[in-house]
């Protein structure tokens, strides 16, 4: 596909997505149709995981279902491919896919590039802990430029000390293990990889958010991007748990930032060196 080429699909992916839009959202500040046309995902890469976290969105019979074949990931992506435009952004998930056959998730991740998407694999990470070398060699073979890792205390699987934390703050040490893991994969493949995480949040763990943030904010040449995911009671979600609004998360994110100022629904980029 030429350059020409390629920019008129991206207009049009991006005119797709504006017309999507409800009137109400398409304010001068709105990046979907502008900058970028969403992002997608893939569905039954493979259902089961190895972990029995708390905020569990996955529903109670994964780890009997059977995952897609390749074939039937590949035929999502070109979907996906058709719907995002050129670059179209999509998440190689669905349960933990680093649990399917190694040669498959690279298969999957080249794929995705060679129709032109960027694919993110989605993962609690322990696979990449047990098994050193992989991300290095889905980076090389695969093509993997991005990775999103889930860590926080609503987990349970995790095999070592960090089994049994009751804080945030003591899993510290597991996100510098994995940023350290980021910048060595950089550094011994010599490629670029972004890296984001994401954190479930409950009342029980909301106080710690600033922290969190604080934390993320010092390890910037890591990580490029932090997601807080408000806990929602669906699949096998523990239902003692107790959900936050968005505003009261707001304000823990803002104070872990160190501006109060800060508004909900505004786009802040920060400039933090090479990825």
């Amino acid at each position: 596909m030429t350059p020409l080429v390629e920019a008129a699909a991206a207009r049009t992916a991006l005119a797709a997505a504006w017309r999507r839009l409800p009137e109400a959202l398409r304010g001068p500040t709105q990046f979907l149709g502008r900058h970028y046309a969403g992002c997608g995902a893939t569905i039954g890469a493979i259902p089961k995981c190895d972990f029995a976290c708390t905020g569990c969105y996955l529903g109670q019979d994964v780890n009997r279902a059977k995952p897609s074949s390749l074939m039937e990931i590949q035929r999502q992506l070109r979907v996906l491919r058709e719907w995002l435009g050129p670059a179209g952004n999509v998440q190689i998930t669905d349960g933990e896919v680093s649990l399917r056959a190694e040669t498959e998730v690279v298969a999957m991740i080249r794929y995705a590039r060679e129709i032109g998407l960027v694919p993110m694999l989605m993962t609690h990470g322990e696979t990449f802990r047990r098994r050193p070398g992989l991300l290095e060699r889905l980076m090389v073979e695969a093509g993997l430029t991005e990775i999103s890792l889930h860590i926080d205390t609503t987990q349970r699987g995790r095999r070592d000390h960090f089994a049994k934390v009751r804080t945030e703050a003591e899993l510290d040490p597991l996100r510098e293990e994995f940023a350290e893991m980021i910048r060595r994969a950089r550094r011994r493949t010599g490629r670029r990889l972004s890296a984001a995480s994401t954190v479930t949040v409950t009342r029980e763990n909301l106080a710690a958010v600033p922290g969190i943030v604080r934390w993320f904010l010092g390890n910037a040449d890591a990580f490029k991007m932090l997601n807080f995911q408000p806990l929602a009671e669906v699949g096998r979600t523990n239902r003692e748990l107790r959900g936050v609004p968005p505003e009261e998360l707001w304000a823990k994110i803002a104070e872990g930032a160190g501006d109060p100022h800060i508004s909900r629904g505004e786009g802040w980029l920060k400039g933090v060196g090479s990825w």
